[in-house]
């Protein structure tokens, strides 16, 4: 078949819809071969009539190809306009032309053990990496936000005028808006290498960055100082406890000694009143001594011998100074004249009852003694088991905006309007092969 032919046979061709099928007309249908051969044997015979023949396709592919054929808009491309070309331009727009210039200030620390803590064990370690975590979290916290609106002023800061519309904060927001406010404006990271946090403030010049970003570090410090004081005092507390209750233990057995020595009129009781019962038993003693010899020497002796007079002169004054010795101490003592011997009776009583207080004494000295010591221990231990925060970058003012990156985040608005796009479409052929 030539080209003629084939363009005759397409012109011949109309096309139209008609409740939703496609209805081709044929004005002629070529005979066949046989048939165009047929006049050459049978001249004479007259020409049959060309008969007008009506095809209909119901086919939905066909129906597309001949909307396109016709130029129609797709819905794909509509859209992908919609959802893709519009948004990124729009984006564009605002990120280069409208968006305001957000300045970053960061500071970088890590929270540390105290001097003597070596930080090597799992306990310290874990101990660490939970304080820096309490810090990060602390940092995008309800308090935190409560503390630097009292220090800086975040309102104010945030909702200046001249703060595009879609960044500004509202001048009448609640609390809790704030805190979600802030938490858009802070970034928080910690390096589990290195034990170093990472917090970066943002705001939309680079004096509030400043101002604000030293404020949170201000804050930041006090924390962990509260925590590592709070272990600390929470360590020492038990320890303080034994030394309070073995002072007043100690405390009062000394009052119970002063009570005794004021009573007995005695600086040392016990010391007295034994030097007393040995003096009254060298005395008895030596009477004893004296009285053997005036007997053995009366036997051959006259009674006026001078000899025999100065033993009964010595017999006299020992008895004298015996009898003065126990009348002093029956007259210390509890005034019972029973028993074989009140004065040595008394005594010992006495003597009783001093060794049970320089008993309890000796025991609650020994007691405070061990307590002291133990809380001197724990007073280092605390000491040495304190944190403290290393701020090892601190925080400045920027000098270039961070914010916005004009074609990186119209390139992300890009990405993500044709990612919905995609999603979108395969949704929409789902639907319809399903329907």
């Amino acid at each position: 078949m030539s080209d003629a032919s084939k363009t005759a046979r397409a012109d011949k061709l109309k096309s139209r819809q008609e409740d939703g099928a496609l209805v081709l007309r044929l004005d002629e249908v070529r005979p066949n071969r046989q048939m165009a051969a047929a006049p050459k044997r049978m001249p004479d015979l007259p020409a049959k009539p060309v008969r007008k023949t009506t095809v209909t396709y119901k086919s939905e592919k066909m129906t597309g190809f001949v909307t396109k054929a016709k130029g129609g808009f797709s819905g794909a491309k509509l859209a992908f306009l919609l959802v893709v070309v519009i948004p990124t331009i729009i984006g564009g727009l605002y990120y280069a032309a409208v968006a305001s210039p957000r300045y970053v200030s960061e500071f970088r620390f890590s929270v540390r053990p105290g001097e003597g803590g070596s930080g090597s064990s799992a306990a310290e370690l874990a101990l660490t990496m939970s304080n820096s975590y309490i810090v990060s979290d602390y940092a995008m916290s309800r308090d935190a936000v409560e503390s630097l609106e009292k220090d800086v002023g975040l309102r104010e800061i945030y909702s200046r005028p001249d703060v595009d519309f879609l960044s500004r904060l509202s001048s009448d927001v609640s609390l809790e808006g704030l805190v979600s406010y802030w938490n858009k404006r802070l970034s928080t990271s910690y390096d589990l290498t290195t034990g170093i946090n990472t917090i970066e403030v943002a705001a939309f010049s680079p004096q509030d960055a400043f101002r604000i970003s030293t404020a949170l570090k201000d804050l930041c410090e006090k924390l962990v100082n509260d925590l590592s004081e709070k272990a600390r005092q929470s360590q020492l507390a038990f320890a303080k406890a034994e030394l309070d209750r073995s002072e007043a233990r100690l405390t009062n057995v000394r009052s119970q000694e002063t009570e005794l020595r004021t009573g007995q009129k005695s600086i040392d009781a016990r010391k007295e009143a034994d030097g007393k019962i040995q003096l009254i038993t060298k005395l008895h003693g030596s009477l004893a001594d004296l009285q053997a010899q005036y007997t053995a020497l009366g036997s051959y002796m006259d009674a006026k011998s001078p000899r025999l007079t100065v033993l009964k002169s010595q017999i006299n004054a020992t008895q004298q100074e015996l009898d003065r010795l126990q009348s002093q101490v029956r007259s210390s003592g509890d005034g019972s004249s029973g028993g074989s011997n009140p004065a040595m009776l008394a005594d010992a009583q006495l003597m009783t009852q001093y060794d049970k207080i320089q008993s309890d004494l000796d025991i609650a000295t020994k007691l405070y003694t061990s307590s002291l010591t133990n809380y001197e221990n724990a007073r280092m231990l605390a000491s040495n088991n304190q944190i403290y925060l290393a701020t090892y970058v601190q925080p400045g003012i920027a000098q270039i905006a961070a914010y916005p990156k004009v074609v990186f985040d119209t390139f992300l608005v890009f990405l993500s309007g044709l990612g919905l796009w995609i999603v979108l479409t395969l949704v929409y052929y789902s639907i319809r092969d399903h329907a």
